[in-house]
C-alpha cells in the first residue's frame, strides 16, 4: 500500500515539474516574440501619413484652401487657375521651370500637414522638387512611398503635361 501512494506522489511530482517547464516555455516565448515586436519599425503610421498626404496634394483644390501664400500667387499672376490641385499647381511649375515655385508651395502647404520626426520628399519625372529632411533617406527605418498620375493645361493654354506621376516618399 505505501508502495502505490508513493508512486503516486512520483507521478505528480512529475507532472508538477511537467506543467512548470510548458509554462516557462510559454513564458519565454512570449517574451521573445514581444521584444521581437519593438525592435521593428512601426510603418502603419507612417503609411497613413503618406498615403493621406499623397490623396490631399492630388485631391484637394487651391481655391478649398485659406492659405496667403496661393492668394498671393493668384493675385500676381504665378497662379492662373485656382482649380488645380496642390499637386498639380507643383508638377506645372515643374514643367514651366518654375520649380522655386513648386517648392515654395509645397512647403508653405505640407509644413503644418506632417509632424516634425518625419522627413518627406516629392518627386516628378524623377526629379526631387521638394524636400524636407531630419535625416536621410539610407538611414531610415521606415521610408514609404505613394504615387499619383498627374496631368494638365497650363495656364489654361495650349500646352499640356502629364500623365506624369508625381511620387510622394515619407521616411522616420
Amino acid at each position: 500500500m505505501q508502495h502505490q501512494s508513493f508512486c503516486k506522489g512520483k507521478k505528480a511530482q512529475y507532472l508538477t515539474i511537467d506543467a512548470f517547464i510548458a509554462s516557462m516555455i510559454i513564458a519565454v516565448t512570449l517574451v521573445i516574440v514581444l521584444a521581437a515586436r519593438t525592435t521593428l519599425p512601426y510603418t502603419s503610421q507612417s503609411e497613413a501619413i503618406s498615403k493621406g498626404l499623397a490623396e490631399s496634394l492630388s485631391q484637394v483644390k487651391l481655391s478649398e484652401l485659406n492659405n496667403q501664400l496661393i492668394l498671393d500667387m493668384s493675385k500676381n499672376g504665378i497662379i492662373t487657375s485656382l482649380d488645380n490641385t496642390i499637386l498639380q499647381q507643383a508638377t506645372e511649375f515643374y514643367f514651366v521651370g518654375n520649380t522655386h515655385y513648386a517648392f515654395e508651395l509645397l512647403r508653405n502647404v505640407s509644413q503644418t500637414l506632417i509632424p516634425k520626426q518625419y522627413s518627406f520628399g516629392v518627386i516628378v519625372n524623377n526629379d526631387l522638387i521638394y524636400n524636407r529632411t531630419t535625416r536621410t533617406e539610407n538611414s531610415s527605418s521606415v521610408l514609404v512611398s505613394s504615387k499619383k498620375l498627374i496631368f494638365g493645361v497650363v495656364n489654361k493654354a495650349a500646352l499640356v503635361y502629364g500623365p506624369t506621376i508625381a511620387e510622394v516618399r515619407l521616411w522616420q
